[in-house]
């Protein structure tokens, strides 16, 4: 895999994509959840502020401006008293408009003792008359300083909110009351008091959310700068660099993870280098085997026709036939050998492909067979039928059925018979080799040819009938097997017919 230097975390898709794992780009950035988690607890923390101190400031200037109305119509009352004693109300209705202004307020409601409007800023119609307004009766029952919020109307089509002060006027002299001061404070000096507190927390609250901002940012910079070492170490490691050091100095948890990566990183390429060192062996290992497997069968070969020649008299010819099939059991060692000297070198031996004659060839082997098979009790029977050619190589396809009749041997266990058949059906030649042994499982069925698979035989590493299928499947053929437990087995190998036998039958059948 071409390795991908990865400098900056924008390289990340790139990176990710090209080892063929698939990018999932991050919903919201580190960085931006930081900044809007400080945003929205700088938000919070001032709208809470805000409305804190909006209600006391709320609540304080009210009471402040109901102390200084109470002052104010106190005041106005010791002034007018005598005025109001003498029932002097153009005195007293001068003196109300003189303080509305100066002490701007909405208006100002004399009533004496008798609960006659003695002075009325915004009516003077209701000059010593009796005020109808239900505000106004209970203005002149008070004993006590009465403070309300009344809706005010200067003019019909405004409205406003308003302080409605009453102070029962009252003199040491007397213990009755003279009559009742009655002022209105319009709210909007508070609103504005308030509106400019408001104001200022919310100039407090941008310098603070700014500053937290920075923060953040500064904060998101010290933790992201790690975090995409430890992403580029990450990526890195999985293209296979598992040297690389991620350096990481914050004096945190960042610095703890860094390091446990670094040691991670460590394990993970000795225990690498372990596999790799038992995966070494292991090839040798299956080399080996691979070499004893196929050498097996033709020094049994060698073997049986060895023994004859010693232990039997025999003719000149039998001895030269004897020498020639030992000779030719060499030479087909030598070729072996070579192809794995040629698969240790990532080399493959092409298929050589001719036209032979099928029984011909399947006798040949069954003579090798019968070699196999020589100090057992195994009886070998043929029924060939396929008086045809086909295309094969026949060192490799001669391996394939030497190969499946000691897999039979192996099934037999030294007693019973193996039928090696042929015919030819379907433009191909059918070679079938049967034996009469246990039979095998499903599961067995399933995994026989997979490379290394053993179930229970004695000797190998399970490369024989991965070898056969490969050879098989080489010739363009199939393989296929019937088993059933106590009815033994059945390898059916189907390899096409020549060219000129599958012409002459294609004829023949169309005629």
């Amino acid at each position: 895999m071409p390795r991908i230097e990865v400098a900056d975390i924008k390289n990340e898709r790139g990176a990710l994509e090209s080892m063929g794992i698939p990018y999932r780009s991050p919903r919201l950035k580190l960085r931006t959840k930081l900044m809007l988690l400080t945003s929205m607890l700088v938000t919070f923390i001032v709208i809470f502020v805000m409305l804190l101190v909006n209600r006391n400031a709320r609540n304080l200037i009210r009471e402040e401006t109901q102390k200084s109305g109470i002052a104010i119509a106190r005041s106005f009352g010791a002034t007018n008293l005598n005025h109001l004693k003498f029932y002097n109300s153009e005195s007293v209705q001068q003196n109300a408009q003189l303080a509305k202004r100066d002490n701007d307020l909405l208006y100002v409601i004399v009533y004496n003792k008798e609960g006659l409007t003695v002075a009325h800023t915004e009516d003077p119609n209701l000059v010593m008359a009796q005020d109808p307004n239900q505000e106004a009766r209970e203005s002149i029952r008070i004993e006590a300083p009465l403070v309300r919020e009344l809706k005010f109307r200067p003019r019909p089509e405004e409205e406003q909110t308003t302080f409605d002060i009453s102070v029962p006027l009252k003199t040491s002299e007397s213990p009755g009351r003279w009559g009742t001061v009655r002022i209105g404070i319009s709210p909007a000096h508070m609103n504005q008091s308030l509106a400019s507190i408001r104001f200022q927390i919310l100039q407090i609250g941008l310098v603070g959310l700014l500053i937290g901002l920075m923060g953040a940012s500064v904060l998101a910079e010290r933790m992201v700068a790690p975090i995409s070492k430890l992403m580029n170490g990450s990526l890195r490691a999985a293209q296979g660099d598992l040297s690389h050091r991620i350096e990481v100095s914050s004096g945190d948890e960042l610095e703890s993870l860094a390091a446990n990566f670094n040691y991670m990183m460590d394990q993970i390429r000795r225990n690498q280098e372990d596999r790799i060192k038992a995966e070494k062996m292991a090839a040798v290992g299956q080399m080996v085997n691979a070499i004893v497997h196929d050498c097996r069968t033709p020094i049994t070969v060698i073997k049986g026709f060895a023994s004859v020649l010693k232990d039997f008299e025999l003719s000149i010819a039998q001895k030269e036939n004897c020498l020639a099939f030992i000779d030719f059991e060499v030479e087909r060692m030598e070729r072996m050998l070579d192809e794995i000297l040629q698969f240790a070198r990532n080399q493959t031996t092409p298929m050589v492909l001719e036209d032979h004659h099928c029984d011909e060839f399947v006798a040949e082997c069954a003579v090798e067979i019968e070699a196999l098979l020589r100090n057992t009790k195994i009886c070998l029977r043929r029924e060939l039928h396929c008086d045809l050619s086909i295309k094969m190589d026949r060192d490799k396809l001669r391996r394939a059925l030497l190969n499946i009749a000691a897999n039979a041997k192996e099934a037999l266990k030294g007693r019973g018979e193996i039928k090696v058949s042929t015919q030819a059906t379907d433009l191909h030649a059918v070679i079938a080799v049967s034996d009469t042994g246990v039979g095998m499982s499903d599961e067995v069925k399933r995994k026989l040819f997979d490379p290394f698979f053993t179930h229970g035989k004695s000797g190998g590493f399970g490369l024989g009938m991965s070898i056969t299928k490969s050879i098989v499947e080489g010739h363009s053929g199939t393989i296929s097997l019937e088993s059933e437990a106590g009815k033994g087995t059945t390898f059916c190998v189907r390899i096409p017919l020549s060219k000129v036998e599958a012409e002459r039958l294609s004829r023949a059948q169309s005629a």
